[in-house]
């Protein structure tokens, strides 16, 4: 394992130079996504924060299905809708700046200009969104599929050659540097998959913890949000608190639940269920 070791310990040093980096960078602000239950095991909304701004799709229930879609902002460490209540997990930095934002909004609310509640909904929303933000680079380790029936249309989305990231903010330090995601869905079924990644993270509020993740290759595949598998080659290594989960693993073998479910890992891979994203 000593190779490992070493691997773990290059994770946490990149942890370092990009913390340093990112206060070189001027102009861009931390994005982040914020999530709560609506009903336990059945769904949760989705709100994203630019900055000191969150934005969501209003409706969040079944009952706004064909009402008109509007976008809220709001201040604060949580969104109107309670979204994020601990401030929310970080996800990527953008260089977009209000006007562009709010030109992109306007444009997504004419392509989808009704509440759906399992297709034109806050995730469908969120995980735009925050595309769009990031370019293509952000860090969402959740099953962001904003289809539950094979009636509603699908969604595919191109490859990214590469991304890295770095933010320091309310007690959450994280870098990440990636190469290659892509993820595709067509109603319930949704696949992910991702070239070498590492990312370092220290937790200090919401949450606590330490972590080093280091994944050379993953596959994904779901079927709605009732089960999902993947295929890891990672040494995945920490123990804490974090988006939401409670989580340990060393050396890739470990698992995490809470607001993703279950979920049991290994150096190979793992499964998940009994979550409703």
């Amino acid at each position: 394992y000593n190779w490992r070791w070493c691997v773990l310990r290059d994770v946490l040093r990149i942890l370092a130079d990009c913390l340093i980096e990112s206060h070189l960078k001027m102009g861009k602000r931390t994005v982040k996504l914020g999530r709560y239950m609506i009903r336990p095991l059945i769904a949760q909304h989705w709100a994203i924060k630019v900055g000191d701004t969150w934005y969501e799709i209003a409706g969040a229930d079944k009952n706004e299905k064909g009402a008109a879609n509007i976008v809220k902002r709001s201040f604060g460490d949580a969104a109107a809708s309670g979204a994020g209540a601990l401030g929310g997990e970080i996800v990527g930095t953008s260089d977009k700046s209000d006007e562009s934002i709010n030109s992109y909004i306007e444009s997504w609310l004419e392509k989808n200009p009704c509440y759906q509640f399992t297709s034109e909904n806050c995730q469908k929303f969120a995980y735009e969104f925050m595309a769009w933000l990031t370019r293509g680079g952000f860090h969402c380790p959740h099953r962001f599929d904003s289809a539950v029936s094979a009636a509603v249309d699908s969604r595919v989305d191109s490859l990214v050659d590469g991304f890295s990231f770095s933010a320091n903010e309310d007690g959450n330090a994280i870098a990440t540097a990636g190469v290659i995601q892509g993820q595709a869905s067509y109603g319930p079924f949704q696949v992910k998959a991702n070239g070498p990644r590492v990312q370092a993270q220290v937790v200090a509020g919401p949450g606590v913890g330490v972590f080093g993740d280091a994944s050379f290759a993953r596959a994904e595949y779901s079927v709605g949000n009732i089960v999902g598998f993947h295929l890891d080659l990672n040494i995945n290594t920490g123990v804490g608190a974090r988006n939401g989960n409670v989580e340990a693993h060393l050396l890739g073998f470990g698992g995490r639940i809470g607001a993703d479910g279950i979920e049991i890992n290994t150096p190979l891979g793992g499964a998940n269920a009994c979550t409703v994203m």
